[in-house]
């Protein structure tokens, strides 16, 4: 699984098969979680070939079954889709550090659009959570961004205390997603504060 030639043509056949789109959304959770598995498992978005030697041709195959990746997220993530929101989380960890710091403020802002109420779907608002975990998390270990983390962080606080203290939900689910959200969110305090 290092050929880099492989890499695209795997990626690529994720992008098409198994990620939902308007005509065919999500039906399994575990498709998902095989996605997450292969992508992480095979580093299919890194764009870091194992080899020096690796031929121009490929690593910009490489580039373009990532841009179709990330384009067909973004498509997802403005549907308020849940799948493509948590995808964007794993790719806030799994892509290339150029491709995050040349991209994370956009997904950041798209993502911290659905954490502001009203929001309509508890999953939407728990994936959102966890995506932005992701990337402020990464943000936090780059000591040249660290700051910009911090300002995208601060960002966070009064949409989550508004979503703390919502109730307009049974009082089961408002304690569950608050539970969530508090823990999702966990990694970003310790990495910002310390």
């Amino acid at each position: 699984m290092n050929d880099v030639a492989l890499k695209p043509r795997l990626l690529r056949s994720f992008t098409k098969h198994h990620l939902p789109d308007e005509k065919r959304p999500l039906k399994n959770p575990l498709h998902l979680s095989r996605v997450i598995s292969t992508v992480k498992t095979h580093r299919l978005l890194s764009e870091n070939p194992a080899s020096q030697s690796a031929d121009q041709k490929h690593i910009d195959s490489w580039k373009s079954a990532v841009d179709a990746w990330v384009n067909r997220l973004l498509v997802l993530v403005s549907n308020k889709c849940w799948a493509g929101i948590c995808l964007l989380g794993l790719t806030c960890q799994e892509c290339s550090l150029e491709r995050f710091l040349a991209s994370y403020s956009d997904w950041f802002q798209k993502l911290l659009s659905h954490i502001q109420p009203p929001v309509e779907s508890d999953f939407v608002k728990v994936a959102s959570c966890a995506a932005i975990s992701d990337l402020l998390t990464r943000l936090g270990g780059l000591p040249n961004v660290k700051k910009e983390g911090t300002s995208h962080a601060s960002k966070v606080l009064q949409p989550i205390l508004k979503l703390l203290s919502d109730d307009s939900s049974d009082a089961v689910s408002v304690s569950t997603s608050r539970m969530e959200i508090l823990n999702l969110l966990w990694p970003v305090y310790d990495t910002y504060t310390c």
